[in-house]
């Protein structure tokens, strides 16, 4: 038995020894590579890790934003004053159509007087006026426009009573002032703009059946 081991030990060709002796020389080879790719995989993560902006480059991306915002902040600006003086038009255009139509309803007069306030205001009241105004409104869109942002003017200085405009019960209006721009029409013209620039829109009752309507730019005119 023994005998038969020791002729098959002895059967075994070189290059049958060769490949025995292959896993360790792969072994020693795979550890090279591995002890060689530690330190270059510290460095390259070294030199990640110690990546960031100069002062140079931070000063130079604060100035770039710095002009945009300086080319930007006014156009947002205007942006803002126009949504402002829009909304507040709006509402004027709205307080006199309901007055007109509170008139017709429930067949009485309807007066709306315009105050000197900041934000606007304007009271509604019927003839002859009651010591309590029937309705308040203030023009400041639910208190989001505040205080030296808008102004109203208008040219109903004249009329009676003063700075007010009366709708009957009809929904007629009984007396327009003159026009700003042309002094031979009569219309009266409710005026709203920005107090810091971004243009003006107006409200305007411009028949004396109570025909109104809105407008903006040169048409806003008012004394």
């Amino acid at each position: 038995m023994a005998e038969t081991h020791f002729r098959i030990a002895l059967s075994r060709s070189p290059k049958q020894e060769k490949t025995m002796k292959t896993p360790p020389i792969l072994l020693k080879y795979l550890h090279n590579l591995t002890a060689k790719a530690r330190p270059n995989f510290h460095k390259t993560a070294s030199k990640k890790n110690d990546a960031g902006f100069t002062l140079i480059e931070v000063l130079i991306i604060v100035l770039i934003l710095g002009i945009f915002a300086s080319i930007a902040a006014p156009s947002w600006l205007g942006f803002i004053n126009r949504q402002r003086v829009r909304t507040v038009n709006d509402r004027v255009f709205q307080t006199l159509r309901s007055a007109q139509s509170d008139a017709k309803r429930t067949k009485s007069d309807r007066v709306i007087t315009f105050l000197p306030t900041d934000p606007p205001t304007a009271t509604i009241n019927t003839v002859p006026a009651p010591t309590t105004p029937l309705q308040t409104v203030t023009f400041d869109a639910g208190g989001e426009i505040k205080a030296g942002q808008v102004k109203l003017t208008h040219n109903a200085v004249s009329l009676t009573p003063a700075n007010s405009i009366v709708f009957n019960y009809q929904g007629n209006v009984n007396e327009l002032p003159p026009d700003p721009v042309d002094t031979t029409n009569k219309r009266l013209v409710v005026t709203v703009s920005a107090v810091n620039g971004g243009g003006k829109q107006c409200a305007i009752v411009e028949t004396l059946i109570g025909g109104m309507r809105t407008a903006e730019g040169a048409e806003c005119t008012t004394p």
